[in-house]
């Protein structure tokens, strides 16, 4: 491993994590708001997003033997990187529903615990990669569960833990945008609230499945050659799952394919750029390194939600949400430790 490979795998493990922790943000745009943008219809355009952009790696094929030696150059359709796509349009779905509930910053914190659960049971469970570690694995499981409490309940903990040094002038809400765009309050109680944390598990589960496909892909259709057939399965599964949540709900929500489908498809760009270079990031530094940088996305999107869409306001929450985060990264690099 050369110095140039371990400089290129950080700044791609750190690119990773910036690109995953804003995509949702665009969401949450001005533009966005005003024509009161419905979830299930920006993943829709989001998932065209994806589809493209997973084809522009085709011409660049030839280099995926650079990235691990046994990796394949020419283009092959796998099954299993539908399956991984259909798994990404039901995390995509619901991520947009759950930011709609509870905000970028708190939602992505929940769903990225989550994942990082869901992940290591894939391996331990299904896959038999027994950690190296077991002792510090357990360890490293319980401090990610703390964390996603940390962050999921953050406005309750930072109420119970700073009662005492709360001025009256400290009363605003948690905020979270509804359909309508207004700021409305989001008690960790309310409905709004907990759909929203459900959506966001549902996050972590199916995202942190997304890539137990790829277990069982041969080599020669791993790296970029796997990005078209992941893009074949986002295109191909979204409208239906549109269709289906007509279907239940009743509701047919405007298209305004005029406004939304370009920022969508940047929102989808932005994703898969991130993925892209994860791809790269992980051969090239190891995934006990690339692993926990990439994990930082939790902490980009709280500085989305707490600095630009003023999602969360209250001094104590924000305390408590910050070190909710650390403790999910923490968490994660003591994952990729006992491995």
């Amino acid at each position: 491993m050369t110095s140039s490979s371990i400089l290129v795998g950080l700044l791609c493990a750190s690119g990773s994590a910036v690109f995953n922790g804003s995509f949702t943000s665009l969401f949450k745009t001005e533009k966005m708001r005003v024509v009161e943008i419905h979830p299930m219809v920006f993943q829709l355009y989001v998932c065209q997003g994806i589809f493209l952009s997973s084809f522009l790696v085709v011409p660049f094929l030839s280099f995926n033997e650079s990235i691990q030696s046994d990796f394949g150059t020419a283009f092959q359709l796998s099954g299993m990187g539908m399956v991984a796509g259909f798994l990404f349009v039901v995390a995509v779905s619901a991520s947009f529903l759950a930011v709609n509930d509870i905000g970028v910053a708190l939602a992505q914190g929940i769903w990225g615990g989550g994942a990082m659960l869901v992940s290591y049971l894939w391996g331990v469970l299904v896959f038999g990669e027994i950690p190296s570690k077991p002792l510090l694995s357990f360890t490293a499981l319980l401090v990610l569960i703390a964390g996603v409490i940390a962050v999921a309940f953050s406005e309750t903990i930072g109420e119970k833990l700073f009662a005492r040094l709360l001025s009256s002038n400290e009363s605003t809400p948690l905020v979270s945008a509804t359909a309508d765009g207004n700021s409305t309050v989001a008690a960790e109680s309310s409905p709004n609230c907990i759909r929203g944390v459900l959506w966001a598990n549902l996050v972590g589960l199916s995202g942190g499945s997304i890539l137990a496909p790829l277990h069982y892909v041969p080599p020669a259709k791993q790296g970029l050659v796997f990005l078209p057939s992941f893009g074949i399965g986002t295109f191909l599964l979204s409208p239906m799952f549109f269709l289906a949540f007509t279907r239940v709900t009743r509701e047919v929500p405007p298209l305004h394919w005029k406004e939304a489908l370009t920022t969508g498809i940047c929102s989808g760009l932005i994703w898969n750029l991130g993925n892209l270079l994860s791809i790269i990031a992980i051969p090239a530094i190891g995934y006990g390194v690339a692993y926990p940088i990439m994990q930082c996305a939790i902490l980009v999107s709280g500085l989305w939600g707490i600095l630009v869409f003023r999602e969360i306001t209250k001094p104590t929450t924000i305390r408590v949400f910050w070190i909710g985060g650390i403790v999910l990264v923490l968490g994660g690099s003591l994952l990729a430790m006992a491995q």
